[in-house]
């Protein structure tokens, strides 16, 4: 009987020695040209110490089996399984704060919607007569975040007045009502064009209110009305978050 195995064997061999690989959670590494374990390899390289290992830092030396001469070197080591974690907190909480980001953008995008609805109310503005552009703009924009008083735009006074021109905007209220359309008027002085405010006896101009003398009467002291007068344009739009 041949004292070497034959090519049949050897590669038999190997196969075990892969399978021992899979088997053991192994990586099969093939250190030196496999040509010395194939059939039919010229016998020259079968001289080379071709090794098999599976991947490992501790190797166990025993006897070495040897297949036509070539003495072949296995270890067969552990391979250490690295530490996993689930991944369902970190996805939670990342899902949990898109959730949140979404409901905000929601929100926002809500508040958006209702403060434009509040400044492009249906107000009827026929009554103002030719007044500019820029000052319909603002008897809108005042009108609808104050429940649509009555307006007075293009009108004859006894003095000089911006009325003539169609540069000014009477809204009739009193009181609280009052206070709130002359601050927001001032707040958005320049986005809406306005020059100066007039209310209860007050001129405002953009750096506080200034008494004035007492004409005589309600409508004369503007107690019974907000009086704005504008330029000759307007610089941008007006911010509904500015008003009370």
């Amino acid at each position: 009987m041949s004292r070497h195995r034959s090519a049949p064997s050897r590669v038999c061999a190997l196969r075990r020695g892969v399978t021992a690989a899979a088997v053991t959670g192994g990586a099969l590494a093939v250190a030196a040209p496999t040509a010395a374990l194939l059939p039919g390899a010229d016998a020259a390289p079968r001289q080379a110490a071709a090794q098999i290992g599976l991947a490992s830092s501790d190797v166990a030396e025993e006897a070495l089996p040897v297949v036509d001469g070539t003495r072949i070197a296995m270890s067969v080591l552990p391979v250490r399984a690295a530490s996993w974690e689930p991944p369902g907190l970190d996805a939670a909480e990342r899902l949990r704060k898109s959730a949140a980001l979404n409901d905000a953008a929601w929100a926002a995008e809500q508040e958006r919607l209702a403060r434009e609805a509040r400044v492009h109310c249906d107000v009827p503005l026929g009554g103002l007569g030719a007044v500019k552009s820029h000052v319909r703009d603002a008897a809108r924009f005042l009108s609808c975040l104050y429940d649509q008083p009555d307006l007075i735009g293009v009108a004859g006074r006894a003095r000089v007045s911006d009325h003539a021109t169609g540069l000014a905007l009477d809204l009739m209220v009193r009181g609280a009502q009052g206070d709130r359309i002359a601050q927001c008027a001032l707040a958005n002085r320049a986005a809406l064009g306005i020059t100066y405010v007039i209310w209860e006896q007050r001129i405002n101009h953009g750096s506080g209110w200034t008494r004035m003398e007492n004409r005589g009467s309600d409508t004369e002291n503007h107690v019974d009305h907000v009086h704005i007068s504008f330029g000759r344009g307007a610089s941008g739009t007006p911010d509904p978050d500015l008003c009370t």
